[in-house]
This record gives C-alpha cells, sequence and structure tokens, in this order.
C-alpha cells in the first residue's frame, strides 16, 4: 500500500505489530520486538538484499533550480553522490562512458529522468561488463573514483548503493525510477 503521492512504503502489518508490543511487558515485550523487526524486515520490495542496500529517498536540494556554467564544476551538493541540485542541461549522454561525469552534468542527466549508475573505476572487468549491459535508452553507466561504494545508481532524489554488482536489483532499480524526473 502506498501513502498519498506515491512516494513512501507503508507496512500495516508492521505498524500493527508496533502497536501491539507497545501493550506488552517483560518476557512478551522481547518476543513482540523480535515479531516487529522479523516484520519490518520482510516489509516492502525496497529492503537490501546482500549486494546492495535498501532504495533510499534522499532530500531534494533546494538548490535544484539552479543552472551552472560549464566551467563551474565546484558545487556543494547535499547528497554524495548527488541526487539533486545545481546543474548543467544536460547533453544528451547515453550509454556507457569512459571517463567520470561532472556533478552538474550528473544531475542534469537525473533531472531528465534517467538513471546514472556509476562504479569504482578499478572494478573487476567482468562486473565492468555486467553493468554495461544495463546501458541503453535513459540509462548512463560511468566510472566515478568517488563513490561511497563500488556501484551507486541515483535517479532523481533516489539513489541505491551496492558493494558488489547485483543485475537484478540495478535492474529493479532502473525500472521502478527511469522516466520520473522533476518535469514527468
Amino acid at each position: 500500500m502506498y501513502a498519498p503521492g506515491g512516494s513512501e512504503r507503508i507496512c500495516d502489518d508492521a505498524q500493527m505489530a508496533t502497536s501491539l508490543a507497545r501493550r506488552f511487558r517483560g518476557r512478551r515485550l522481547a518476543v513482540a520486538t523480535a515479531v516487529v523487526a522479523l516484520l519490518l524486515s520482510s516489509c516492502g520490495g525496497d529492503g537490501g538484499d546482500g549486494a546492495c542496500g535498501p532504495v533510499t529517498r534522499e532530500a531534494l536540494d533546494p538548490a535544484y533550480v539552479v543552472h551552472v556554467l560549464g566551467t563551474d564544476t565546484d558545487v556543494d551538493y547535499t547528497s554524495d553522490p548527488p541526487t539533486s541540485g545545481p546543474h548543467q542541461l544536460a547533453p544528451p549522454i547515453q550509454g556507457v562512458v569512459d571517463e567520470p561525469i561532472p556533478r552538474p552534468v550528473q544531475v542534469g542527466i537525473l533531472e531528465r529522468g534517467d538513471v546514472l549508475v556509476q562504479h569504482d573505476p578499478d572494478l573487476d572487468e567482468v562486473d565492468v561488463a555486467r553493468l554495461d549491459e544495463l546501458a541503453g535508452d535513459g540509462v548512463v553507466i560511468a566510472p566515478n573514483p568517488e563513490l561511497p561504494s563500488p556501484v551507486v545508481a541515483t535517479a532523481w532524489v533516489y539513489k541505491r548503493a551496492c558493494d558488489t554488482v547485483d543485475p537484478a536489483a540495478l535492474e529493479d532499480f532502473i525500472a521502478e525510477r527511469q522516466g520520473k524526473g522533476p518535469d514527468q
């Protein structure tokens, strides 16, 4: 079930279990807490799956309406890699890119509704090839030496970080977030 606006997932069972847990005392509280934790861990499809962490919704950067010039790449962002904020109107970048993309261009790509999958440049060649297979219309794959995880997928105000390449998890992220920029 989705909340109004459809942006946050709500798990009614977990909410009910939380309410019940508050009513228990002593040993029952420990059992109820364990039940709540189990329900919360199985609630929704956005949880981590081992290779990738959960999909997170980042705060909208208040400077998302600011356009920067091509030479102005020293810009501060509220998330890393950025999911909104000051940006350049993105050139029509598609597919696989061999060089890191400047942060203002990254945000321009996301504003357009595309998904950007970035990876550590030292990632194994086989893993890079697996990522490259995800590239296409509306999906850009690029190296980035400054990532907090080996693979990070970003879309407008959404992010998913992965410790290893997980094509299925990344495909799910792409299917859910592609085409959902601020103007779509």
